[in-house]
């Protein structure tokens, strides 16, 4: 099975991180291993509780990592991100993993594919 990597950037209110996520939705549907990176602010989606503004309460990051999760896709967060962003391990959604720059290379280099939002 060939392998995608997917680098998110921005925070949950960012439509460009919600592409991200909605295309990494697709790739699982056409039989693709996907692996996410959540950097920079967009640790901040993976925070348990997320309640979107008005007007985005459809596009809830939180819920949309979840049922990615649930579909196969691995979920990683950098905990130098969540550490600088002061998130605790305990504010997370179960099931993320806390991963380093070395994991994050490692997709890379084993991946077809590398998408950067």
């Amino acid at each position: 099975m060939e392998k995608v990597t997917i680098i998110l950037n921005e925070g949950p209110t960012s439509m460009r991180t919600w592409n991200g996520m909605r295309i990494a939705a697709g790739l699982i549907g056409v039989d693709m291993e996907v692996e996410l990176f959540l950097l920079d602010t967009a640790v901040y989606g993976a925070k348990k509780g997320q309640c979107q503004p008005e007007g985005l309460k459809e596009l809830n990051i939180n819920k949309k990592i979840e049922s990615l999760m649930e579909v196969g896709v691995k979920v990683n967060a950098c905990l130098t991100c969540i550490e600088g962003a002061g998130l605790t391990k305990e504010e997370l959604i179960e099931g993320l993993n806390i991963t380093n720059l070395n994991d994050l290379a490692k997709s890379i280099k084993t991946s077809k594919q590398v998408m950067v939002f």
